[in-house]
């Protein structure tokens, strides 16, 4: 039971990490208000609450979004980055997680140093080996495809980690049980293994989604057809356009935004139950 103060305390600290949230918010909040007003309104605002406020819905409130769907790819820029996140996530998943399976319940020869190599690598920067990435898929001749894109990117010694280290928690005892039912490795891995540990599979999920929705340099080497690009590169080349007004930027800028602001909103419970519990795990 709290006492009168403890709860004063608390009341206390909710309304300031509210206010700290609140400022920190207000990059968002003027960058929506104005994504639906015209240069002029932006300008005139700037200097006045009014920049926070977006105006009066009318006819010509969603002429920002509407100018930039019709008169650009970008919508199919966003359906590339979603589609290539959904391959990502389900190819991910299944290959990090076999791998982090293996390291926490299988005995094989030189375990302990293969989790060695994978720590190691995850301190070496993307920009170092990216290179050589580029060299491999355009020797396969692989440019310019979804699979040169996705096949470098499947391996992530951080999520393997992940994995690792919550399956390490898993009991045996289960496995077992599933032996005497004639369950083999892979479908005991698919229908009990996954199903046990939500929280690491969901935040594998949201960081692999975001590494793939912010993701600029690889996909500028991989891809030049305009048929494949993804939504960063579209938003670079929206935004450098001398022709796009200060509304128009704003509304692209809003629509890159919001997916992410929406995915980790669902699943930031499950990020943070993914990250304290690999965080608690020994071996």
């Amino acid at each position: 039971m709290l006492t009168k103060k403890q709860k004063r305390n608390n009341w206390i600290l909710v309304v300031v990490l509210l206010a700290a949230s609140i400022f920190f918010l207000f990059p968002v909040i003027w960058m929506l208000a104005n994504s639906f007003k015209p240069d002029a309104a932006i300008t005139a605002d700037m200097n006045s609450v009014l920049a926070f406020i977006p105006p009066a819905p009318d006819g010509d409130f969603f002429d920002n979004y509407i100018t930039v769907i019709t008169n650009t790819s970008f919508l199919r820029y966003m359906g590339n980055t979603l589609l290539y996140a959904a391959i990502m996530i389900v190819l991910g998943i299944i290959i990090n997680g076999f791998a982090g399976y293996a390291l926490a319940k299988i005995n094989f020869p030189f375990r302990e140093r293969w989790l060695m190599i994978i720590m190691l690598l995850m301190i070496v920067p993307m920009e170092t080996i990216i290179t050589i990435h580029f060299l491999i898929i355009a020797k396969f001749g692989l440019l310019n495809t979804i699979i040169g894109y996705v096949l470098p990117m499947l391996v992530n010694p951080f999520n393997i980690f992940l994995f690792r280290q919550v399956f390490l928690g898993l009991p045996d005892d289960v496995y077992e049980a599933a032996q005497l039912d004639h369950c083999g490795p892979v479908k005991y891995f698919f229908t009990m293994v996954l199903p046990m540990s939500k929280s690491v599979v969901a935040t594998v999920s949201v960081f692999t989604f975001l590494n793939v929705w912010n993701d600029y340099l690889w996909p500028s080497l991989v891809f030049t057809s305009s048929d494949l690009l993804t939504a960063q590169i579209g938003l670079n080349a929206i935004t450098a356009n001398d022709n796009t007004t200060m509304g128009q930027k704003l509304a692209v800028i809003t629509m890159v935004t919001i997916p992410v602001i929406i995915i980790y909103s669902f699943f930031s419970k499950q990020i943070v139950e993914g990250v304290v519990s690999t965080g608690s795990k020994e071996g």
